[in-house]
């Protein structure tokens, strides 16, 4: 059979060429075909063996009868449809099945961060109910330690949070500009001008000795589901403030405690907690110190 002959119905579109376009030019020795590889073209050859690839499988093998080409480009065309299809459902299932197991982690890691947070605060009001002082020096030493020590719950996402808080340095407070970009300013200006600026507000101030205040910030969003919140300090005296490094679990709610010039957060996260301590302007994460660098530094 002449291979330059083309019989009347070879001509037309082919979904097998379109669909499975470099499968199909192999299959059909129409090695052009191979052009829907690459990036950007792809698309466009795949079109063009949509139009002419009957014509050019009849021209490049050798084929019994018409019949029998148009048998073969038929299942060619059948199995194109048929991936395609199971494709698009698996696409379809794979739109519904991922946010759903998204928001399925979310929940867990909510519901594990609260049942931690429980667990904390329990740990929290039994050491303050442990048995009482045998006589009353005891109960008056215990009463001048409570007297210089502050504990409580820290919560970024609570609905009470200061919008500013005055210092020593000036007055910190959370503005906006025309376009909705937020930043912290302090007595006015700006604090930070880096991507992490926006999600950046106060939480409450600490007074230390020597004039001085340690200001507890929380960054809360911009990193997605997987991290909620990360906290940091501003040490504040007259000459201003200076950040510490960036540290947390990711949890948004934790517990403080306050002795003297010592801060310790203590921070639930997967399989415990950690302890966090602000001593002497450093920040001591599960007993490493935290060493300020570009990923950690709040003004980036």
């Amino acid at each position: 059979m002449s291979q330059q002959a083309i019989p009347e119905g070879v001509k037309g579109w082919s979904w097998g060429a379109f669909l499975l376009n470099w499968i199909w030019a192999i299959g059909n020795r129409s090695w052009i075909g191979l052009l829907a590889i690459i990036p950007y073209v792809g698309f466009i050859v795949a079109i063009w063996l949509g139009f002419k690839g009957r014509e050019m499988a009849w021209k490049n093998k050798q084929w019994e009868s018409f019949e029998h080409f148009d048998r073969v480009q038929k299942k060619w065309s059948r199995w194109g449809v048929i991936l395609a299809l199971a494709f698009v459902v698996i696409g379809f299932l794979a739109g519904i099945a991922v946010p759903a197991y998204q928001d399925y982690a979310a929940r867990a890691r909510g519901e594990h961060t609260e049942a931690s947070l429980n667990e904390l605060l329990q740990q929290a009001e039994q050491s303050s109910t442990d048995a009482p002082a045998s006589d009353a020096s005891a109960t008056i030493a215990d009463a001048s330690v409570a007297d210089v020590s502050d504990q409580g719950v820290i919560d970024s996402n609570a609905d009470t949070l200061p919008t500013s808080v005055p210092t020593v340095a000036g007055t910190l407070a959370r503005m906006h500009d025309q376009d909705g970009k937020r930043f912290v300013t302090l007595d006015g200006r700006p604090l930070f001008s880096g991507d992490d600026a926006d999600w950046q507000f106060p939480l409450r101030s600490f007074t230390l000795s020597s004039g001085r205040e340690a200001v507890l910030m929380a960054s809360s969003g911009g990193r997605g589901n997987s991290c909620e919140t990360l906290f940091f300090f501003l040490i504040a005296d007259a000459s201003g403030v200076k950040p510490t490094p960036l540290f947390g679990t990711c949890s948004a709610q934790g517990r403080f405690e306050q002795r003297g010039d010592s801060i310790t957060l203590t921070l639930p996260r997967m399989g415990g907690h950690s302890v966090i301590a602000l001593s002497e302007g450093n920040v001591i994460e599960d007993g490493q110190v935290v060493v300020l660098n570009d990923s950690n530094d709040p003004a980036q």
